[in-house]
């Protein structure tokens, strides 16, 4: 590993703007860079599912000079906001931005690793398995373009992603997410002149909401109301209410377990707020509609890349951990498709800031751990 060229690589990356949906100049960049690796490469039509600027993902593909099924690295194009015209800070351990914009090491860094891996297998003409690579559109708003990838385009089904934060961290395991929206309807009445008339949709959501286990529900599991809108003016008893929250669990049974007790408290505030108006029984209504945002990762600790991952990071003298995280990335839409990628950290931290900063140690430390996963794989 060439820790100077992987700097420069950086820093060629996080110059080039690739905010969320606007991807284009990062994409083309990373097709030419992956051509003149000795890589086959091509994109899929993800950039057509949704709006943005992009064509598709990028796939790369290196031939192996070992016998072996292909090891997958992945990572993301995008970054968040504000993330255009980026000026990287230099310093003795680490790189920062100015101070006007994050850095974008999220997940710039993941991508400078993975293509020094690959210059890295040719040039000192290291053994290694085929090598397939996937860099995504759209990571940062919902995982848009993991959800729409072409999988069939991969033969691999496990590898490496690069994009959690602390370099001595391996995620092996990520909840499943719900994402609950709910409508009640009441009935509107003269607040003033007979409020009695009415039903309040906003008590009934109240209600519901006082009655519903939230925050940190177990170790495994949390949950939140997040939205309310509703409302038209002051005098009138509000007949309409829109809710949105969220529940996400390490644990499936848990999960499901957790959303039905959700909806269960709002059955329980419409019967409670069911009365006699004008001598005919007016009940409100509700529609509670749960959808899963992207499933969970699970991947065994005794897993042969997590145990070449500990192994790895031993070599490099790094006592590096096995975890979860309470948050999702591409790694958890790749679990639904059938991918086991743990999830390598890169050396980033206070992602999503403007005080974002890359730990040059942790940087090169974890472009070693993955070459030396990368080289031994075998399967």
């Amino acid at each position: 590993m060439n820790s100077s060229r992987l700097l420069r690589t950086f820093l060629e990356l996080v110059k080039i703007n690739s905010e969320s949906f606007h991807e284009k100049e990062i994409h083309r960049f990373l097709m030419q860079r992956l051509q003149k690796l000795g890589c086959r490469v091509s994109t899929d039509h993800a950039g057509r599912s949704y709006s943005t600027d992009a064509p598709g993902n990028v796939f790369g593909f290196l031939n192996g000079t070992v016998k072996s099924k292909p090891i997958l690295l992945c990572s993301h194009m995008d970054t968040v906001s504000p993330g255009n015209n980026v000026k990287p800070i230099v310093k003795k351990d680490r790189i920062t931005s100015d101070g006007t914009t994050i850095l974008g090491a999220d997940d710039k860094a993941g991508l400078a690793i993975i293509l020094e891996v690959l210059q890295t297998l040719q040039e000192e003409k290291i053994p290694h398995p085929p090598v397939e690579v996937l860099f995504t559109l759209t990571e940062e708003n919902g995982m848009n373009g993991a959800k729409n990838a072409d999988y069939k385009k991969l033969k691999s089904r496990e590898g490496l992603i690069l994009d959690n934060e602390e370099g001595n961290e391996v995620l092996i395991q990520g909840p499943a997410v719900n994402t609950i929206e709910v409508w009640i309807k009441g009935l509107a009445a003269h607040a003033g002149a007979c409020p009695e008339k009415g039903i309040s949709a906003l008590e009934i959501a109240a209600y519901a909401i006082s009655r519903m286990k939230l925050g940190r529900i177990d170790k495994e599991t949390v949950a939140n109301m997040a939205i309310i809108q509703g409302g038209k003016a002051t005098n009138i008893v509000t007949d309409e209410i829109y809710l949105k929250g969220e529940a996400r669990s390490l644990n499936n049974a848990k999960l499901a377990k957790q959303t039905a007790h959700m909806k269960a408290c709002f059955e329980e505030a419409v019967k409670r707020y069911t009365k006699k108006i004008d001598g005919k029984v007016r009940k409100p209504s509700f529609k509670f509609v749960p959808f899963q945002r992207y499933p969970a990762v699970n991947v065994s600790k005794q897993h042969p890349l997590v145990r070449q991952l500990l192994a790895a990071a031993k070599k490099e003298k790094i006592t590096m951990r096995a975890c979860a995280s309470g948050g999702g990335c591409d790694a958890n839409v790749l679990s639904g498709f059938g991918f086991t990628l743990p999830n390598v950290g890169v050396g980033c931290r206070n992602c999503h800031t403007q005080q974002e900063y890359l730990l040059l140690k942790e940087f090169f430390n974890t472009c070693n751990v993955v070459l030396d996963v990368v080289r031994n794989y075998k399967k």
